[in-house]
């Protein structure tokens, strides 16, 4: 193909330093025509009298219209996106709560009466492993 037939086109893809409006605008196009894709598959399908595919696809294509539409006002600058408004939120009850990290430290007096938990401390030696351990003890001499 030549070069001439891109001359006219629209971009596909937006780069660095675009506008944010511009960016829920694309993001919008792109719901937008799933959304187009959806409905087609969905009357195809009708059409195919498979009904279940038929209102799946049917409320598919009605959620991605409505978030198209959340896109479009939020380019507009009309509406807040509804997930930051909900981070933004916590964030903000996050930090009235936030209580600093202040690590614990003992004293040499706490850890000399320390004490481990049963399940922590090692398995006592049987009979046979203390018998080698006096030979080797006199041995080592």
């Amino acid at each position: 193909m030549s070069a001439d037939n891109f001359q006219g086109k629209t971009p596909d893809y937006t780069f660095l330093g675009s506008s944010p409006a511009d960016e829920f605008r694309e993001v919008a196009r792109i719901h937008y025509k799933e959304a187009k894709q959806l409905f087609d598959r969905a009357i195809e399908a009708q059409a195919e009298d498979r009904q279940e595919e038929t209102k799946l696809l049917m409320d598919l294509a009605i959620a991605r219209r409505a978030r198209a539409d959340e896109f479009e006002r939020a380019a507009r600058g009309e509406g807040d996106d509804p997930i930051v408004t909900e981070i933004l939120d916590s964030q903000e009850e996050m930090c009235v709560k936030f209580t600093p990290y202040a690590p614990a430290f003992f004293s040499e007096e706490e850890l000399l009466h320390a004490e481990l938990p049963e399940d922590m401390k090692p398995v006592p030696l049987g009979r046979i492993a203390r018998a080698v351990a006096w030979i080797g003890s006199w041995v080592t001499r």
